[in-house]
Parts: structure tokens; sequence; C-alpha cells
């Protein structure tokens, strides 16, 4: 199975602070010329081979000695514990033999993506930097044990709200839940140790979302069979197509490309992503947001909430005229 890591080509290197007239060229170390890696890259965990779970990773690593491991801050983390395992002990084995004790510590930002999927990567938008800098615990999330009867995955999502100079505890909103309050605790308690160390106080408040779901082990759960589907094919599996008006002619897009849709429908917006923004695409990737998989069951919806599918838009047209309702 596939596993797409950003190595060196996933660095952001911040070395030392340079005016506009500074034209120093880095030092090997600097530029991470001289890095050393011992271990061999991670890869998707055998524990997990029959998941389709992806997992993703961003470190800013700190090198302040040539022969010792970087420090390492975790920003943004939905890796499971046994990746985060194999991404902890793949940068214990870093060290950069070219850093001088005048140069002072250099920065790097890594990220790392474990697929277990045929879903092509799409490229990323390019993103705020404030978003680089939400630093999180390093330790995965420990749900309560045992939880007995516990059988219905769960989910909560949280809107963390980021103000003063980054020393404070976010605000936490939840707006969406299907789980215990049990659970609901410990996402409160593991999001107030996220801090964003790079606000000084001037800035506007920063407001970021993430979600969080429980999968009690063990327990048979819905499944996509495939995630890479034909946009025929997926619009067939939405709720209501007969009533729907379309009319998009995908050669002024761009075509042919791909999207990913997540599934967050029906209590929240469905999440529609098609790499590199296209203002071309924009109309038609809202519309598709707003169609809704028809659920066999609210249990199903549940389960499926969150997990990612992946439609091949063709070139072409796309027609579509609501039947009469008799």
């Amino acid at each position: 199975m596939l596993v797409v890591l950003g190595l060196l080509s996933g660095f952001g290197v911040a070395a030392h602070a340079q005016t506009a007239s500074d034209v120093t060229p880095p030092s090997l170390a600097q530029s991470l010329s001289c890095l050393v890696r011992k271990e061999k890259p991670p890869v998707y965990p055998n524990e997990l081979e029959r998941s389709r779970a992806g997992g993703f990773m961003r470190v800013q690593l700190h090198f302040h000695q040539a022969d010792a491991a970087p420090l390492v801050d975790v920003l943004t983390n939905t890796a499971a514990p046994e990746m985060q395992e194999q991404v902890f002990r793949f940068l214990e084995g870093y060290r950069l033999p070219c850093l001088t004790s005048t140069e002072g510590p250099v920065k790097a930002v890594q990220e790392f993506n474990f697929t277990n999927t045929q879903r092509e990567p799409l490229p990323l938008a390019r993103q705020n930097k404030d978003e680089f800098c939400v630093v999180m615990p390093r330790e995965p999330i420990e749900a309560p044990t045992p939880w007995p009867g516990d059988r219905d995955v769960e989910h909560v999502v949280v809107v963390l709200g980021f103000h003063g100079d980054g020393k404070q505890p976010p605000d936490v909103k939840l707006i969406h839940s299907t789980a215990s309050k049990r659970f609901e605790d410990v996402v409160r308690e593991r999001v107030a140790k996220y801090r964003m160390p790079c606000r000084t106080g001037a800035e506007q408040p920063r407001f970021v979302e993430q979600r969080f779901s429980y999968n009690p082990p063990g327990v048979r759960r819905y499944a996509l069979k495939r995630d890479v589907l034909g946009l025929g094919e997926f619009l067939g599996m939405t709720a209501g197509i007969r009533g729907v008006n379309a009319d998009f002619d995908f050669s002024t897009m761009n075509c042919p490309f791909k999207v990913d849709y997540s599934i967050l429908g029906p209590h929240l917006p469905n999440e529609v992503r098609a790499g590199k923004p296209d203002p071309n695409r924009a109309a038609f990737l809202k519309w598709l947001s707003e169609r809704q998989l028809a659920f066999a069951s609210d249990k199903q919806a549940n389960e499926l909430f969150g997990e990612v599918l992946q439609i091949q838009v063709p070139c072409g047209t796309l027609k579509l005229e609501a039947e009469a309702q008799s």
C-alpha cells in the first residue's frame, strides 16, 4: 500500500531572520544540505492494513546540536498512534552534522501523509502561515477505557478560537457531536493544551476547525467498498437526484479533474476540494457539496462521517432537469 511522504520536498526552512537588504546565502545547515537520516521512512502500519483511514502529521523540527536529534513540535496531527510512533522513531534518526554553535537553532517543517487508498493525492492550496503554528500535544489522544457497552462510532467537531498572544488555551465550541459526554470531555481536555505561539496579540482572532472520532475496537461498522468514483456513479448514490437541475460545461473548467468529497452531511456542510483553487470550478464545486448521499440509516450516516470519496470529473457537459412531480 502507498504512503506519500513530504520528505525533503516537504520542508519549509526558517533560518536566521533576514532583512530585504540581507543577501547572505544560507549556510549548509540552514539549507539542510547536510541532513542525515538514520531510519527507514515510515510506511502504512501493518496493524491498520484493512483500514482506509488516512493520517497526516505536520511537525516543526528544532536542530540545536550537530550530533543530536531535533526537538519536535506537533503542528497538525490526524494520524493514528501506530502512524505517530513510526514518525517519531524516524525523526529521532535525524542529524545535522554541519550545524555550528554560532548559527543557533535551525528550524524546519516537515509533513507526513499516510494513505491506504487508490485516491490520487490532490495538490494543497497555499495555506496561511498561522495554520503552521498551532502546536498540539505530542502524545496521542486517549479515550477513557473501558467503556462497557459502547458499540457506536462517535464524532466530535470543534471550532477553536485563538486570541491574545498565543499563551492562552483556545476558546472551544462544539459544532457537531454524536458522542457521549465522556468523549466530549476527552476532546475538551485535549484541545485545552493547544497553543498558537506565533501570535503576538496584535492579530485578529484565529479560528481552526478539527474533527475527532472514536471507533470502538472489535465492532463492525459501515465502510466504503470503493472510494474512487466517476461523477455519474457518485450522483447515482445521492438523495433526490431526480429532482435536481444542473447545467455545467466541464470544458470551461480545465477538465478532466478530480475532486475530494468529504462526507459530513446531513448535519454539517460537505467539504469539496479540487486541489489548487480555480474560479472556473467554484459554482460546480458548491453545487457538488450540496449533494447528499442517500444513506440507508442514521447509523450508516454516522459511521461514514468524515470519510472521503474521490470523484473523477470528465470533460463534456452535465445537464440534469428535475422531473415533474405528480
